[in-house]
């Protein structure tokens, strides 16, 4: 378990790199040591002066190491920001979707929360819908969707705006989305 992470990471190290990608690097692990990997991945971090490119579904452990935050969906980016951004103020509804799953311990932060439940099957990646990726399984979904591939942009409901919640997302539609207790 998390001895064959350190050993990795060490590996990693030896050739004095200024980037380095982990894959899923705790999610086998054990909560209690999911948590002393992190720390040393951060004290590293600080030591060596690097950069992660950490790829991962646990959304609390992404945002407890990230500065910048990317959601894909279906190999194609569907957001990105700070992490500030993509979970306090999401704007793609793939990622609105993905933050109201996340579990909230605290019943009273539970209580008003919207979950939002995706219907359909997940496309074929070798295959992809056209257009949106995500248009199968979105409830905001129109025929430009199927016609248009969405940039990566912030959105219009942006425009003119100076706030720090205006980031990149892929969405005709997109706009802020509060989600309750999104993986804080």
């Amino acid at each position: 378990g998390g001895q064959r992470q350190r050993i990795g990471i060490a590996r990693g190290l030896a050739l004095n790199p200024e980037i380095i990608i982990c894959d899923e690097p705790v999610s086998a692990l054990d909560v209690s040591v999911q948590a002393q990997v992190v720390n040393l991945m951060e004290k590293l971090q600080d030591e060596f002066n690097l950069s992660y490119i950490f790829i991962a579904h646990d959304l609390s452990i992404v945002r407890h190491i990230s500065d910048r935050v990317g959601v894909m969906y279906l190999g194609k980016m569907a957001e990105i920001g700070t992490d500030v951004q993509i979970y306090d103020h999401p704007t793609h509804p793939y990622t609105q979707a993905l933050l109201s799953a996340v579990p909230v311990p605290d019943p009273d932060a539970r209580e008003g929360r919207e979950r939002i439940i995706l219907t359909g099957d997940v496309p074929s990646p070798a295959n992809p819908p056209s257009g949106c990726r995500f248009r199968t399984r979105c409830w905001k979904a129109e025929d430009k969707c199927a016609e248009e591939v969405p940039l990566l942009a912030v959105p219009e409901v942006f425009a003119g705006k100076k706030t720090p919640a205006a980031h990149e997302s892929a969405c005709h539609f997109a706009e802020e989305k509060q989600v309750v207790g999104a993986a804080s």
